[in-house]
């Protein structure tokens, strides 16, 4: 039972990290070259030329945000998955308490994370960008849709700091479950 219980939570746990780092990998190569793109989208003509640049962001954004709607419900699965296996794994093992404790801290770093971003950061960030996305679609709007912008770009903000600390609370307990199971081939 502890073998499958590693294995499950080693897959789910880097299956997990995987689909939390996706979506910023693929926006790392979309926008920047979106800015170099003439590029438009039926419906927002009138925005692109009075604001090539925002334009330029707001049809990269289009792409970007399909990638992370994608991989949001798998990583919910993945997150249940790798609680339900640490879960065996502690129990089984008798060893290490303060790593188990750190472990188990690591994890609910991470699960909130993302029930926070799932759940309140990304869908905030994403209703304004549809009511922005609105306004820009509307040439007698598109002031509107550039005031709104400010507070578009700090939900943004918002939902990306959201996910680097679930990224980075994933690195450190992946790290700490390789360590555990290292120290626990050495003893056996």
């Amino acid at each position: 039972m502890q073998r499958i219980a590693d294995v499950v939570f080693s897959l789910s746990a880097s299956l997990w990290l995987a689909l939390a780092v996706v979506g910023g990998i693929a926006a790392m190569g979309i926008f920047p070259t979106a800015r170099t793109l003439d590029i438009s989208i039926a419906g927002y003509e009138a925005f692109l030329a009075a604001h090539p640049e925002e334009g330029r962001m707001l049809v990269a954004g289009h792409f970007a945000e399909r990638i992370f709607m994608l991989a949001e419900t798998p990583r919910l699965v993945c997150a249940v998955v790798a609680a339900l296996a640490l879960a065996v794994q502690l129990a089984a093992s008798v060893r290490a308490p303060t790593l188990k404790k750190t472990r188990v801290a690591a994890l609910i770093a991470a699960a909130g994370a993302l029930a926070f971003s799932a759940f309140s950061a990304t869908s905030a960030f994403r209703s304004l960008d549809a009511t922005y996305r609105g306004l820009a679609s509307n040439a007698a709007t598109i002031a509107d849709a550039i005031a709104l912008k400010p507070q578009l770009d700090a939900a943004h903000t918002l939902a990306s700091r959201t996910m680097t600390v679930e990224v980075v609370a994933l690195l450190v307990l992946i790290t700490l479950s390789a360590i555990a199971a290292g120290g626990s081939r050495t003893r056996a």
